[in-house]
C-alpha cells in the first residue's frame, strides 16, 4: 500500500494534553460565566470598590424603622428610616480578596448612582462571591 503524504504535527513547544471529559462542576461553572454573568441575560456593568466588573444586583428586603410623628413629620433622626438589603453577586476573579463582614462596599463611586452599603456577609459560591449588603437610608 502506497502512502500518499506523510504527516507531521509541530506543536510549536509541547503537544496539547489529551482531551480530558467535563464534570459537572466544570460545565456549571462554565455556564455561570456564559449566562449568569452575561450582561445582555442577568448581569449589569458596575464599578464595585474600584473594580468593573459584571455583576447581578438583587434587591431583597427593605424594613422601615420606628418613628414617631411630631409636627405633622414622621421623625427618626437617631437611626434612619429603613434598612435596605440587597445581595451582590460578583465572580472570584474579578473582585479579588474575599471582604469580611462590616466592611463597606462602595458601587458606582464617584457616579451619581453611588450607593455605599455595609457588608452584613460573604460567602464564595464555586468562584462566585454572594455578598449581603444592607444600607441605612437617612431621610
Amino acid at each position: 500500500m502506497a502512502v500518499l503524504f506523510d504527516l507531521v504535527q509541530d506543536f510549536e513547544g509541547e503537544p496539547p494534553k489529551e482531551w480530558k471529559r467535563p464534570t459537572f462542576k466544570d460545565c456549571a461553572a462554565e455556564e455561570i460565566k456564559t449566562t449568569f454573568f452575561n450582561d445582555t441575560e442577568f448581569a449589569e456593568r458596575h464599578n464595585v470598590d474600584g473594580v468593573d466588573a459584571l455583576i447581578v444586583l438583587e434587591d431583597v428586603d427593605v424594613r422601615e424603622h420606628a418613628a414617631h410623628w411630631e409636627a405633622g413629620a414622621k421623625q427618626n433622626f437617631d437611626t434612619g428610616l429603613y434598612d435596605a438589603y440587597r445581595i451582590l453577586y460578583i465572580q472570584v476573579e474579578d473582585y479579588g480578596e474575599m471582604p469580611q463582614s462590616g466592611d463597606l462596599v462602595t458601587i458606582d463611586e464617584g457616579t451619581k448612582d453611588e450607593q455605599l452599603f455595609t457588608l452584613v456577609s460573604c460567602e464564595d459560591e464555586n468562584g462566585v462571591y454572594r455578598m449581603i449588603l444592607e444600607r441605612t437610608r437617612q431621610g
